[in-house]
């Protein structure tokens, strides 16, 4: 009887197991970090609007693209630096990381799109033929340790910041059904080398692709290189590098009033704002903060909807909170 009571709790134990493990296996996508008594983040709390995925296998785990072996248990998932604990309720995964204040809701790629359709897939024509646009998240996955980034990256040379004249790289090409690359077009290059290395990297990685969709996939991809200040002859340039920097420093240091006055001048700047997309996204993001924590409510809205749309999740849940209505 014994024997036989043991084998049972093994058996269910098992069992548990298997099922947890079922419903956390996938791609889950963070829809929003808030304390865990209810109430928002601070705002300028780096998690309160941020991409973040978590793609989760049987003894693995792959944090926005970061992979960890990881050990599961019914409520925590533990790696080498990390200890997390998680719950599934209402088909959302809630995950707390040990000893934090706060907590991290996450939906399946799927549920995510069905529940916020703005990131639902898009169909358009091209050459006669109904092809989908990608949207990052459930269009196709890439079957490697490194990010698609990352392995396209091993093929490119490092350069010296001073030798790009171009900064800012776009690409588009067609991922087809069978899983084959095709119309591969630069749409913004950077230089002759720069644009055919991408390429080659691009086409090793090929054989990782797998297309979710059933259709043709249009797939769009942006590269911004960074230069150094001390690189930078035009006075515009060092003007945008001085306004951010100082801008920046009184952000963290909540001075926001005067924060408002040194990145609100990037906005009068000439600089071409492709090449420098990085730092001027990133001071614009601090700006509409800064007009948040002074109350200046519609100047924050008008600065998010210039960086971009709930789409960019790095601005996401600033639209959803502070200007749905506006």
């Amino acid at each position: 009887m014994k024997y036989f009571y043991a084998l049972f709790l093994i058996v269910l134990n098992f069992s548990n197991y298997y099922s947890q493990s079922k419903d956390l296996t996938g791609k889950w996508i963070m829809v929003k970090t808030m304390l865990n008594n209810g109430k928002n983040l601070d705002l300028t709390d780096p998690q309160y609007s941020t991409k973040q995925i978590f793609e989760i296998k049987e003894n693995a785990i792959k944090i926005s693209n970061f992979p960890f072996a990881a050990q599961f248990t019914k409520n925590q998932i533990k790696t080498s630096f990390r200890t997390l604990n998680f719950r599934i309720k209402d088909n959302y995964l809630i995950i707390q990381e040990d000893k934090e204040d706060k907590s991290s809701s996450y939906l399946k790629a799927e549920d995510f799109v069905k529940k916020f359709p703005e990131f639902a897939l898009k169909e358009i024509e091209r050459d006669g033929t109904t092809i989908l646009v990608d949207n990052s998240l459930t269009g196709y996955e890439f079957n490697n340790e490194l990010s698609l980034d990352d392995f396209i990256d091993k093929n490119i040379n490092a350069r010296n910041s001073k030798d790009f004249k171009n900064l800012n790289f776009q690409i588009e090409f067609i991922l087809t059904t069978n899983n084959q690359l095709k119309n591969i077009k630069v749409l913004n290059s950077i230089d002759a080398l720069y644009d055919s290395q991408f390429i080659l990297g691009l086409k090793r990685a090929t054989k990782y692709f797998n297309n979710l969709t059933g259709k043709d996939l249009l797939i769009f991809k942006e590269v911004n290189q960074l230069k150094w200040e001390n690189d930078l002859a035009d006075k515009e340039e060092r003007k945008l590098y001085s306004y951010s920097a100082i801008g920046l420093k009184y952000f963290y240091t909540k001075k926001y009033d005067k924060a408002i006055t040194e990145l609100s001048k990037i906005k009068t700047l000439k600089t071409e704002r492709n090449q420098f997309k990085t730092i001027i996204k990133e001071s614009m993001i601090k700006l509409g903060i800064s007009y948040l924590a002074t109350g200046k409510i519609n100047d924050a809205c008008q600065t998010f909807n210039e960086v971009g749309d709930k789409t960019d999740f790095e601005i996401r849940n600033y639209l959803l909170d502070f200007c749905e209505n506006k």
